[in-house]
């Protein structure tokens, strides 16, 4: 409201008039828009604005714009949950295809986020059984081909000593060479059988085996001198160069009989027989060396076939003993290298 007397503003309910440091004169639109009254010692005109009804319009808008832009907040969350749902199921979808390397899309912190979460820790919980699993059945195979390979070498010799057998009672013993040539049938045979597994593939670690700390000697020695004996009953020229000192090593019996049994295997295959074998045994550094040097055999007709499976065997029955292996060519001479880890001196 606001009130003119003498066409001047004397009162306004809008500004305070002791503020003003100026005069504010009635126009001829605000004479037709007054109502003229008289007070007890003037007449005066006064003009009414209608602000009440500007502010609920002001306020109305103000109200249908804060609806709109919340439902407008709110549809956008939803839609980008909505489109996170889509995304994690189709994920999960993929998961059903077995492809267990595709991962679930985290993001946000919502219970949806909550629950891709418990979905992507199930796929890694899969996908580690299944790794597992492989493993297990890959070192089945390769224990069964291992097996096969360490059979084959006493089974040829087996089948070679029936055929001299057979061949020394030839016509003498009729029943006698029946039963030879029977147990060579059944020999041959199952020869066959132990080869067919040599389609396996490797494995690593399979069983845990029982490492025990025992002193060199008391374990190389046996292996070393049944080897030269081997070795010599087979026409070899044998010469031997150990020293196995105090030393105590770490070792798996059945495995060191097997890396003998490979390592022998490998010398009756390629060894020159009119050469020199040398077996040496030495104590260095943080190991037990044993060495077999021996000479290259040159095949006249062709060289027989290495599956490279003993190599394999060695490698990894001395690698669970904390060992080494190690092969090198220095000339017309092969060097195979057997490391036995030390246990250290306690104090």
């Amino acid at each position: 409201m606001e009130v003119f007397a003498n066409e001047q503003l004397v009162f306004s309910s809008i500004f305070d008039m002791s503020k003003r440091n100026y005069i504010v004169e009635e126009t001829g639109r605000d004479k037709e828009r007054a109502v003229r009254i008289r007070f007890a010692d003037v007449e005066a005109d006064v003009l009414f604005y209608k602000l009440y009804g500007s502010y609920w319009r002001i306020l109305t808008g103000e109200a249908a714009l804060s609806l709109l832009l919340f439902f407008g907040i709110m549809f956008v969350a939803i839609r980008r949950e909505v489109d996170y749902i889509h995304t994690v199921n189709e994920e999960i979808h993929v998961l059903e295809g077995g492809d267990l390397t595709r991962e679930i899309t985290i993001k946000g912190s919502s219970e949806i986020t909550t629950l891709a979460e418990s979905v992507d820790e199930f796929r890694k919980s899969m996908q580690n059984q299944l790794l597992t699993i492989e493993r297990l059945e890959k070192s089945n195979r390769l224990m069964v081909a291992e097996i096969a390979h360490d059979l084959r070498t006493p089974l040829t010799s087996l089948i070679m000593y029936l055929d001299f057998a057979e061949a020394e009672i030839q016509g003498k013993e009729p029943q006698a060479e029946q039963y030879l040539m029977k147990a060579r049938e059944k020999s041959v045979r199952l020869k066959e059988l132990m080869d067919k597994n040599f389609n396996y593939v490797m494995m690593q670690g399979f069983f845990e085996k029982e490492i025990q700390e025992i002193p060199a000697y008391d374990i190389l020695n046996g292996y070393i001198s049944d080897a030269l004996t081997y070795l010599e009953g087979e026409g070899f020229h044998v010469r031997s160069d150990v020293s196995y000192g105090n030393s105590m090593i770490r070792i798996q019996r059945e495995s060191v009989s097997r890396v003998f049994s490979n390592l022998l295997s490998n010398i009756m295959k390629y060894a020159k027989r009119d050469a020199e074998v040398l077996i040496s045994c030495r104590d260095k550094g943080g190991f037990v060396e044993v060495q077999f040097i021996n000479a290259v055999r040159v095949f006249e007709e062709d060289k027989p076939e290495s599956t490279g499976f003993g190599y394999r065997i060695i490698t990894r029955l001395m690698s669970e003993m904390n060992g080494e292996y190690s092969t090198e060519e220095k000339g017309s001479y092969y060097i195979s290298k057997l490391r036995f880890q030390k246990v250290p001196e306690r104090r």
